[in-house]
């Protein structure tokens, strides 16, 4: 297992653990030729890998080099890391902020003029995501992946995770792996059948 101050390909030193799970993990750590903190997601090839997880997480890296907006975190990197056990790795800019998920379990709330903000912050964000040729689907709106940095006292949103994100519209027939969050995941989108409209179904600010 990988550990804390561990370098990966002469760059990435490891700091902590920011998530993790049967076959993830995702770290903090210092980029040591840019000088700067990045996150760090791994996908191990372990006998619970499915093929899905590994074409969501190529996919993900894929459509991240694309991206360019300042309230999504840019790709930095991505490489195949050989130790006891081979990972997936993918790189992308490291955002201080908290999400709004952490921020409503601590006893944040927020007025309606906040949440108001907070959601056109979201839409802009999806615009940029939905214009483009092909359109951007995220999937998996929800509260933990939106941060929330009021450090200028100005709500600045982003997205992350673009883990199951799907870079073309469902095409009519077509099928594409069910991903989402029970509770804020449209019913077409549990049939495969994701479009613009199910990202904007997502966003349940009534929970705010």
């Amino acid at each position: 297992m990988l550990q804390a101050q561990e370098i990966l390909v002469e760059r990435y030193q490891l700091q902590r653990v920011l998530g993790e799970s049967a076959i993830r993990q995702t770290w903090l750590a210092w980029d040591l030729i840019d000088q700067e903190q990045v996150v760090v997601k791994l996908l191990m090839a372990s006998d619970q890998l499915q093929w899905d997880n590994l074409r969501l997480f190529e996919r993900e890296a894929k459509v991240l080099r694309q991206l360019d907006h300042p309230c999504i975190p840019q790709y930095k990197d991505d490489f195949v890391l050989e130790r006891e056990i081979t990972y997936f790795t993918l790189v992308q800019e490291y955002i201080n902020a908290k999400s709004i998920k952490e921020l409503l379990s601590s006893g944040k709330t927020f007025s309606e003029t906040e949440v108001r903000q907070i959601a056109r912050a979201v839409l802009k964000i999806l615009i940029y995501l939905h214009k483009l040729s092909p359109p951007v689907l995220h999937r998996d709106i929800k509260p933990s992946n939106l941060l929330l940095d009021s450090s200028k006292n100005k709500h600045q949103v982003y997205l992350v995770d673009f883990g199951a994100v799907q870079d073309k519209a469902a095409a009519e027939g077509a099928t594409f792996t069910v991903v989402g969050t029970y509770g804020y995941t449209p019913l077409e989108q549990f049939g495969g059948r994701a479009t613009p409209a199910s990202d904007l179904f997502s966003m349940h600010w009534g929970r705010l």
